[in-house]
C-alpha cells in the first residue's frame, strides 16, 4: 500500500478556469430561484383550479338580510354574459324581471333571465334552457316561474322557486301542447290552453307548439295550492286572457270576445273587442276592473278564431304599436281613457291610471316606462343593454318574451345600477376554464423540469 501511495505523483492539480467559482455560484441560485417560481407557479395552478373546480360547484349562500320592504327595478339592465349562473345552482331570490335575451344571426346564443328585485342578481333559469327555451310565465310575486314545453306534448308543468332553485312538477293529464296565458294577481290560479298535437307540423319550430295550441286549444284552470286543473270546453280556442284584480274573475278572448268566467269556469258574460285587436296577454284586465286593455293583432291580416296563430314567442321586441281601453259594462257608460301610442308591450299596471310599458327608440335601444293614462307623461324607468356583446360580440343583444312581476309594480321603486351578480360560473364553462388551466400547468410543469436538467448538465 506504501508503494503505491509511492507511485503517485506529486504534481498539483490543474487550476480551475478564472471565474470558475463565481460561475458555479451564479448557477445555483439561479437553479433556486427557477425552483421557486416553479413552486410558486404549481401553487397558483392549484388555486385557480380551486376556484374553477370547487367554489363553483357549491353556491354560496345566499345574504341573510332581509329584502328591503320595497322592490325595485335598476335603472339599466346589464349586457349579455356567459359568465351568469343558472338558478339551480344559485338561486336569485325573487326576481323584478323575466326575460329571454341574446341573438341568433351567426349562433344561437340565447338566454332566459331573471333579474333580482332586491339587487343586482342576474341568474339563467336552467330549467327553461332544458326545456328548449319555452314560454313563461313570472310569478307575480317575483318568486317563481312556471314553464311548459315548447319541443312537442307534455303532461307537467314545472313551477321554479327561486329563492331555493328547487322545481315542483305539476301533472296537467294526458301529454298535450301548451300555452300559458296568465297568472292571477294572488298566486293560486293559472290560465293556460291546451291541445293535442297530432305530429303533423313541425315540432324543430320555435313557436309551431304554442301556434298550434292558439289555433285548436281549450281553455283549463290550475289551481296551484290544489294542483288540480279544471278543462272549459266552452272556451275554444283560447287565445289569450288576464284576470280581474280580485284574483277571481277572468277574461279570455275568443276570436273577437272577451269571455267573461269565475275561477269555478262559470261564463257571466262578453265583451265584444274591437276589430283587430287583442286583449293584452296577462295584465289586459285594468286595476280598478272597469276597462280591458287591447293591442293590435300580432298577426298578419284578419283573425278569425281558427286561422292565424302567431303568438309572438321568442319574437324580438320592437314593432311599435298602441294601447286602446274597452269598458268592460255598456251600463252605464264609462268613458275610457285615451290610447296609449308608441308601445312595444303592455308590461303591467302601477295603478289604475298608470301603466308600465316597453317602448323603443329610433336606435333599437329598449326601454321600460310608466305612462300616466289621460296626459300621456312618461317616465323612463330602466333601459336595455343593446351593445354588440352578444354571439361572441359580433352581434347586437335583442330582447323578447319579457314579463315584470306585475304584483311588485305599485311600489316598484327605481335603484341606481350596480355591479352586476352574476353568481358562480356556470359548471359547463368551469369544466372548459379547468381544462385550460391543467393544461397550462402542465406545459410550466414541463418547461421548470428541462430547464433544471438542463442546469445540472452544465454545471
Amino acid at each position: 500500500m506504501r508503494e503505491l501511495f509511492a507511485a503517485v505523483p506529486d504534481d498539483p492539480p490543474p487550476a480551475l478556469p478564472p471565474g470558475h467559482l463565481d460561475v458555479v455560484l451564479a448557477r445555483a441560485r439561479r437553479e433556486v430561484r427557477h425552483r421557486r417560481i416553479g413552486a410558486a407557479g404549481l401553487s397558483a395552478v392549484v388555486v385557480l383550479l380551486l376556484a374553477v373546480l370547487v367554489v363553483p360547484g357549491f353556491p354560496l349562500p345566499a345574504p341573510t338580510a332581509a329584502p328591503p320592504s320595497s322592490p325595485s327595478l335598476p335603472d339599466r339592465l346589464a349586457g349579455y354574459s356567459m359568465l351568469t349562473s343558472t338558478v339551480g345552482q344559485a338561486p336569485p331570490g325573487r326576481a323584478i324581471a323575466l326575460y329571454g335575451y341574446g341573438n341568433g344571426e351567426l349562433f344561437n346564443m340565447f338566454q332566459p333571465l331573471v333579474v333580482g328585485a332586491d339587487r343586482d342578481t342576474y341568474r339563467q333559469v336552467d330549467a327553461m334552457q332544458e326545456r328548449g327555451r319555452p314560454s313563461a310565465l313570472l310569478a307575480p310575486d317575483g318568486t317563481g316561474v312556471l314553464l311548459g314545453d315548447d319541443r312537442g306534448a307534455t303532461a307537467d308543468l314545472v313551477l321554479v322557486d327561486l329563492a331555493t332553485g328547487a322545481r315542483r312538477s305539476i301533472p296537467i293529464g294526458d301529454p298535450v301542447g301548451v300555452r300559458l296565458l296568465a297568472w292571477s294577481a294572488d298566486g293560486r290560479h293559472v290560465a293556460y290552453s291546451a291541445a293535442p298535437l297530432t305530429g303533423s307540423g313541425d315540432f324543430g319550430s320555435v313557436n309551431f307548439v304554442a301556434a298550434e295550441v292558439a289555433r285548436t286549444g281549450t281553455l283549463r284552470l290550475l289551481d296551484l295550492s290544489t294542483g288540480r286543473s279544471t278543462a272549459v270546453p266552452s272556451i275554444a280556442p283560447a287565445w289569450t286572457a288576464a284576470f280581474a284584480p280580485d284574483s277571481r274573475r277572468l277574461a279570455v278572448q275568443v276570436g273577437q270576445h272577451a269571455h267573461l268566467l269565475d275561477v269555478d269556469g262559470r261564463e257571466y258574460g262578453t265583451v265584444e273587442l274591437p276589430a283587430g285587436r287583442e286583449l293584452a296577454a296577462d295584465v289586459g284586465w285594468s286595476p280598478d276592473g272597469e276597462f280591458l286593455a287591447t293591442v293590435p293583432w300580432l298577426s298578419d291580416g284578419p283573425f278569425n278564431g281558427t286561422t292565424g296563430g302567431d303568438t309572438g314567442h321568442a319574437t324580438f321586441l320592437w314593432k311599435a304599436g298602441d294601447v286602446a281601453f274597452w269598458p268592460i259594462a255598456a251600463d252605464p257608460p264609462v268613458t275610457a281613457p285615451p290610447p296609449v301610442g308608441d308601445v312595444v308591450q303592455l308590461l303591467g299596471w302601477r295603478s289604475a291610471s298608470t301603466v308600465v310599458v316597453a317602448t323603443v327608440d329610433d336606435a333599437g335601444r329598449l326601454s321600460l316606462a310608466e305612462v300616466q293614462l289621460g296626459t300621456g307623461t312618461r317616465r323612463t324607468l330602466s333601459s336595455f343593454d343593446t351593445g354588440s356583446t352578444c354571439e361572441l360580440g359580433m352581434q347586437t343583444c335583442r330582447t323578447f318574451d319579457l314579463h315584470l312581476a306585475t304584483g311588485m309594480l305599485p311600489e316598484l321603486t327605481v335603484r341606481t345600477a350596480g355591479s352586476p351578480q352574476r353568481g358562480p360560473w356556470p359548471l359547463a364553462l368551469s369544466a372548459v376554464v379547468a381544462v385550460v388551466a391543467i393544461g397550462a400547468g402542465l406545459l410550466i410543469w414541463r418547461r421548470i423540469r428541462r430547464s433544471a436538467r438542463r442546469l445540472r448538465a452544465a454545471v
